[in-house]
């Protein structure tokens, strides 16, 4: 149920939840703004600031994750693809070769 959570719920529901709450964020300062007769913050009209720094969050928290979760075991050395009597072998991550006593 969780993966199901974080693999479909979250990333179908998030960008929803973060332009409400943006949007009331926004359209509570420009109702203050009118009611105290000042201009309206520069950063209210333009979205951009916000877009563009949510995309680098975003990003960063990725490849955090994917930095910490992803990937193969450390020692392991990748084999690429490559035929063997006439099949295919796919690429694979075995454990590396342990070198002979005495060597």
């Amino acid at each position: 149920m969780l993966r199901i959570l974080l693999t479909i719920v979250l990333p179908l529901a998030l960008p929803t939840v973060v332009y409400l709450l943006y949007v009331t964020t926004v359209e509570a300062r420009r109702v203050r703004a009118a009611q105290e007769g000042g201009p309206v913050p520069w950063w209210v009209e333009a979205p951009w600031p916000w877009l563009v720094g949510g995309g680098v969050l975003l990003t960063g928290l990725t490849l955090g994750v994917m930095a910490l979760t992803g990937g193969d075991a450390p020692g392991e050395v990748y084999v690429p693809a490559h035929m063997e009597d006439g099949r295919l072998v796919p690429g694979a991550t075995r454990p590396a070769p342990t070198a002979a006593p005495g060597h």
